[in-house]
């Protein structure tokens, strides 16, 4: 097999060539013809990912999780999860923290083009002051109560409630577990 045939390389020349493309395009004002021939294609495409991440989040979490056959597997491999999963996120916010305190982002904008992002984005900020707000007088468990969905079928419809959607398959995965093996066995 070829070297240029492998799957990484191919996204890899993509890449590049994409770049390519686009440093050239813009070089040349072509942003009215890339807007409406070839910007579509990329919704689409972004689309369609968003339109299989569900389904295989779902399928691919019920059966790993029925797949363990013993619920205390299941609970030391999460434990194990929710560990990395916390020792991940307080190296993600350390870092972003460390980044923006020594960088200092925004600082050297000219003063007008700041007046001009502020009154652009004042809504914003304020519906996310709201939100803040908001999220000051949730109780310590609300996490938890964010996590069970009231309708898994309005929570599978919206890519933002995908921590709804791995909780229901983890539940359907230990149903699945449940069920003895004699009951179990594939209709053909």
């Amino acid at each position: 097999m070829r070297w240029y045939r492998k799957l990484h390389w191919q996204i890899i020349t993509g890449l590049i060539l994409g770049l390519i493309y686009g440093i050239v395009a813009a070089a040349n004002g072509w942003g009215g013809f890339m807007a409406r021939w070839i910007a579509p294609f990329g919704t689409i495409f972004i689309n369609l990912l968003k339109l299989i991440a569900v389904p295989l989040v779902l399928a691919s979490l019920i059966t790993g999780v029925a797949s363990l056959a013993d619920l205390r597997k299941l609970s030391r491999i999460g434990g194990k999860t929710i560990a990395i999963y916390l020792a991940t996120t307080v190296v993600a916010v350390t870092l972003g923290l460390v980044i923006v305190n020594v960088l200092r982002p925004g600082g050297r904008v000219p003063g007008e083009m700041r007046e001009r992002l502020q009154a652009a984005y004042q809504a914003d900020a304020a519906t996310g002051a709201a939100a803040a707000e908001k999220a000051k007088t949730r109780g310590p468990l609300q996490p938890l109560v964010d996590m069970v969905p009231e309708n898994f079928f309005a929570s599978s419809s919206d890519n933002r409630n995908m921590l709804q959607v791995v909780f229901v398959a983890i539940l359907f995965g230990i149903g699945l577990i449940r069920v003895a093996r004699e009951r179990a066995t594939p209709q053909t």
